[in-house]
């Protein structure tokens, strides 16, 4: 039977001290800095190439989707504060990205769309999204790409878990 080699861990330079604290236990940390790493890429290449925040990125991204959404909803499927996605909404509502449409069932909870130009400005940035997601598991294997996606879904379902259990205004299953 071939002996297999293990790849050596590349170097992450600045993040390697806190990046080697505390073995497995510290999973939770290095999620954390990964989604810090991914905001500041989105940062840098919003900056070059949109006229968008991240967090307005976040909301033009939802509705470029799901076509239409309330603060609320955009709010717990990003797993932000609502007053972050009310800014986001009232600064491109005001730019002319995002119109407000009434809620027939709430009207205390209009609904929002993107206009043609929110349409246009996804469009235009969407190309960069997709380099960065490609870049990101390029070194991946297949195997590799199905056992990490497994392995944050299972993680995302016991942060959830967990929310639910210590904060009983969290939903566990949405």
């Amino acid at each position: 039977m071939p002996r297999r080699t293990k790849t050596p861990a590349p170097d992450l330079g600045p993040i390697q001290a806190m990046w080697q604290l505390g073995g497995p236990d510290y999973l939770p940390l290095r999620l954390l800095l990964i989604g810090k790493l991914i905001d500041l890429n989105i940062g840098r290449l919003l900056a070059a190439y949109s006229v968008l925040s991240v967090a307005e990125w976040r909301v033009v991204a939802q509705l470029a989707v799901l076509r239409t959404g309330s603060v609320r909803e955009m709010a717990r499927q990003a797993c932000v504060d609502p007053a972050e996605v009310s800014r986001s909404i009232a600064s491109l509502e005001k730019r002319g990205f995002v119109e407000r449409q009434l809620n027939h069932r709430d009207r205390r909870s209009p609904r929002f769309a993107l206009t043609a130009a929110g349409a246009a400005n996804f469009e235009m940035f969407r190309p960069h999204w997709k380099r960065l997601q490609k870049a990101l598991v390029a070194s991946l294997s297949a195997a590799e790409t199905r056992a990490t996606e497994h392995a944050i879904t299972v993680f995302a379902r016991a942060c959830l878990d967990f929310l639910a259990r210590h904060d009983s205004s969290q939903p566990a299953t949405e």
